[in-house]
């Protein structure tokens, strides 16, 4: 059974169904960049309280995964660190970001948007991260110093991935499974929550709907499906 199928179960138990965002990007004042981050946070929701139930549970499953990841969920989990087209490889095949600039450019016309949308709601609940919450967690790859929620891997893996199925609909499922274990695996490297990276997956999910038709993603798609000919 391979890595992917022995954590899906998981995966697909910290997911949720995400539901659209009514955001304004870029705002046009500042009265709509307040409206916009109100919304964006109502659809990802808010951080289990701390003391919790919920947030003890949080933290279970964080060390749990801690006891049980081997060498290649943490090699795995550091070539993700800086996520590009790359990390889909195991997918798409011929995934070289050199070979690919035009769906490197979509990704990172993404990369900007997910940003925008997921930075302002770290500020908004500031919660710590794991390793920064509690000293029993042994973080296992590169330390970050933004807050914890929601997650911007989990955020940008999944919206990276329902973007390259738009190029490859072949292969929609797993690139959408890969992108959910790209979230997950910042969990396994103790950088994050389960909770985080639900809720960076319903805003990876929301934000592809809202971004999907607008005239710049309509483009960068056109641009990009040039480097992915129909398989056969």
């Amino acid at each position: 059974m391979t890595m992917l199928a022995r954590r899906l179960p998981l995966l697909l138990a910290v997911l949720s169904l995400a539901v659209a965002v009514p955001m304004a990007l870029p705002p046009r004042a500042l009265a709509d960049a307040g409206a916009a981050q109100d919304a964006v946070a109502a659809a990802v929701g808010a951080p289990p309280a701390a003391g919790s139930d919920e947030a003890k549970a949080d933290l279970a499953i964080v060390l749990w995964e801690q006891e049980r990841r081997t060498a290649a969920d943490l090699a795995r989990a550091a070539s993700e660190e800086e996520l590009t087209l790359a990390a889909y490889a195991e997918v798409l095949g011929d995934a070289d970001p050199a070979r690919h600039p035009r769906t490197m450019a979509l990704l990172e016309l993404a990369r900007n948007d997910a940003w925008a949308a997921a930075g302002p709601i770290k500020q908004r609940y500031a919660r710590p991260r794991p390793f920064v919450a509690d000293p029993r967690v042994r973080p296992a790859v590169a330390l970050e110093t933004t807050a914890s929620f929601p997650s911007g891997h989990a955020t940008r893996g999944v919206l990276f991935a329902l973007l390259l199925a738009e190029l490859r609909p072949d292969l929609r499922e797993a690139l959408l499974a890969r992108g959910r274990l790209i979230g997950f695996d910042r969990v396994i490297g103790g950088v994050h929550f389960p909770s985080d990276v639900a809720a960076g997956q319903r805003l990876g999910r929301a934000l592809f709907e809202r971004l999907r038709p607008t005239a710049p993603y309509q483009a960068a798609l056109q641009a990009a499906r040039a480097e992915w000919p129909p398989p056969g």
